[in-house]
């Protein structure tokens, strides 16, 4: 609210608006008359008044029209509006309320009961824009505290998953570009800035069931046998047991891409050989994901792929391993998932 008050008077009559200037002047308010609802309406939009005193009986425009379009004015909603009338029937004083007035006072105008109405009003109106000030203050805080609470989960999943990841001879970058690359999915797929984030933070957990998986067979040079592919194929399922009950959004997304990065869009894959959309779209952005970096990146055990054979295979693999909308984002935007590969280089 300003200092001091600015306060719009809104009346036909010349005498009134002299009368009701006088008394209000007294108290030190800066004072506004307007002789129509259109020129109030014009005075509105230059800058905002405090507290509006509207009188009823106007030409063309009344009093009630006049409130109504003021308070479909989304910026004018906590003005305080009194009514002014000669008239003192119940009737125009429950329609002026129901128009979203603040209060009515009756002609002819008793000074102290002006002083006293607009006081008022403008105390509530001080009081209402310290709440709100305070609420604001106070959601900007929590907004402060729920990120730094979300950065803390993340960081705690990324290094968690540099652990695990580190047990199967991945390097901690391959995470990070798991979950830039899946970011970058999100975003395509037309995912909402707060389900990306949710899905780039929980994607470096997507391996998180390896740390139940022995030695044995995650560091095996040679093919594995059908047994130690049963152990290994429980993964996803482990990572899920690990993750899954949680009511933080962030751990709940991590257990569900956990459980599905190694389903398929045609049911061939593991662990529950789900198919297409009942995969949900966190499992496979991360299927994709992860994939995508296995083939372009060099390991210290093998080659990385040309990028031509890599693109070459997620065609073929289209509406089999993967989304088919998924693979059209990657050979749309090859260039922009090259960037991130090029960004984030393993060193052996």
């Amino acid at each position: 609210m300003k200092n001091p008050p600015d306060v719009l008077i809104v009346d036909d009559t010349l005498a009134n608006l002299k009368t009701l200037a006088a008394i209000l002047k007294e108290e030190n308010y800066k004072i506004r008359p307007a002789t129509s609802g259109k020129v109030a309406l014009e005075s509105i939009n230059q800058s905002l008044p405090d507290l509006i005193l509207l009188d009823i009986k106007m030409p063309d425009m009344d009093g009630f029209e006049t409130c109504k379009a003021i308070k479909n004015i989304p910026s004018c909603n906590s003005i305080p509006v009194i009514f002014i009338s000669a008239l003192d029937d119940i009737a125009d004083k429950i329609k002026a309320f129901s128009m979203g007035g603040s209060d009515y006072i009756t002609k002819p105008f008793r000074e102290e009961e002006v002083k006293a109405r607009v006081a008022t009003q403008l105390k509530i109106k001080h009081y209402q824009d310290k709440m709100e000030d305070l609420v604001t203050e106070a959601l900007n805080k929590i907004s402060i505290l729920n990120q730094e609470l979300i950065d803390t989960q993340s960081d705690l999943l990324f290094k968690l998953s540099e652990v695990c990841e580190s047990r199967s001879k991945e390097t901690g970058l391959h995470v990070k570009r798991v979950s830039e690359f899946s970011y970058l999915f999100a975003q395509c797929y037309g995912c909402g800035e707060e389900e990306a984030q949710l899905i780039k933070h929980a994607s470096p957990m997507h391996d998180i069931g390896k740390i139940g998986i022995p030695d044995s067979i995650l560091h095996k040079s040679g093919k594995l046998d059908p047994q130690e592919w049963k152990i290994m194929q429980s993964h996803p399922t482990l990572g899920y047991e690990i993750l899954h009950g949680s009511h933080r959004p962030l751990i709940n997304i991590a257990a569900q891409i956990a459980h599905e990065h190694h389903e398929k869009w045609d049911g061939t894959g593991y662990p529950r050989k789900i198919a297409g959309n009942e995969i949900s779209i966190a499992g496979r952005i991360v299927a994709c994901a992860d994939v995508l970096d296995a083939l372009l990146c060099e390991r210290c055990y093998k080659p990385a792929w040309e990028v031509d054979k890599v693109m070459a295979y997620f065609y073929e693999q289209s509406e089999k391993h993967f989304d088919p909308d998924l693979v059209g984002i990657l050979l749309s935007q090859k260039k922009d998932f090259l960037d991130i590969k090029n960004s984030f280089q393993d060193k052996f």
